[in-house]
């Protein structure tokens, strides 16, 4: 799996919008600036967010970008998957019939587990773990996998 600079791009954004969870809403330019993302490129990556409720954005002069949700309650998993597309390293794990070796298939098992793997780490991981991670020295996120 190699992850887009679209969705590290992401994933630092709504850390960035984490920062104001319960506070004010976070401007685009100040996430573009803060975190060194061309305002124009944030601009699609936050769309997309939008568009997967992930993030929400507020009209008017005191505007600007929300979580729809706790940071507890974001997974890396969900932003990477709204941002790059679902997790499939191959498309015979999820329909084996478009394989005709699937039945005698000995290495498709562990592309299965190698997915599944994937997938739970990037599940275990909120955007809280990250922001608690920034805090402290101490990697507590890595105590999860």
């Amino acid at each position: 799996m190699k992850i887009s600079t679209k969705c590290r791009y992401g994933i630092r954004a709504v850390i960035e919008i984490a920062k104001n969870h319960n506070g004010t809403p976070t401007k685009r330019k100040d996430i573009s600036d803060v975190q060194g993302i061309p305002n124009s490129y944030l601009e699609n990556i936050l769309i997309t967010l939008k568009h997967n409720r992930i993030v929400s954005s507020i009209r008017g002069v005191g505007g600007g970008f929300v979580l729809k949700r706790a940071p507890e309650e974001i997974t890396l998993l969900e932003i990477f998957e709204a941002l790059q597309g679902d997790l499939n390293l191959l498309d015979c794990i999820e329909m084996p019939e478009i394989c005709d070796r699937n039945v005698n298939c000995i290495i498709r098992p562990i592309w299965v587990e190698v997915q599944k793997a994937q997938k739970e780490v990037l599940r275990k991981v909120t955007i809280k773990d990250l922001m608690d991670k920034e805090k402290s020295d101490i990697p507590e996120y890595l105590g999860k996998l």
